[in-house]
């Protein structure tokens, strides 16, 4: 039912998408490293970015090998293209995590994925390690 369920949000979703085709804008970006988008790993190279809907953004490179789908959790505004994306790092990888407008304003949030809450739970744990906390009276 889930399963159904999921499918059929997905497929609305793409419609949607398809039938705006036409009031959707597209960025270029050439990403000199792996990262994610939601759970999507993408290798390094050169994509077209898609804002197909206030809260849709597809990612496809450039080569056709590669394609993630984005929904952002906010958005302002229509869909135009942001001037910047913005990743979160953790050790050796990244992950989606916002756009900005050209003035640094954010414009689109991507929410982590349960990969990405993992290691950042990691890395926190990490760093925590060789430290001595000192309670102050």
């Amino acid at each position: 039912m889930k399963r159904t369920i999921g499918i059929a949000i997905f497929a609305a979703t793409l419609g949607m998408a398809l039938s705006n085709a036409s009031a959707q804008s597209k960025s270029t970006a050439t990403i000199p490293f792996n990262f994610r988008v939601g759970s999507a790993l993408m290798p390094a190279g050169a994509y077209t970015i898609e804002y197909t809907q206030p809260k849709v953004v597809w990612f496809r490179s450039l080569d056709g090998h590669e394609t993630a789908l984005a929904l952002a959790t906010t958005a302002t505004g229509d869909a135009v293209p942001p001037a910047k994306l913005v990743f979160r790092k953790y050790g050796n990888q990244y992950f989606l995590s916002e756009t900005r407008t050209s003035s640094n304003q954010s414009e689109m949030t991507f929410a982590p994925s349960r990969l990405e809450k993992s290691i950042r739970s990691e890395e926190a744990s990490r760093r925590d390690e060789g430290q001595i906390l000192v309670a102050l009276k």
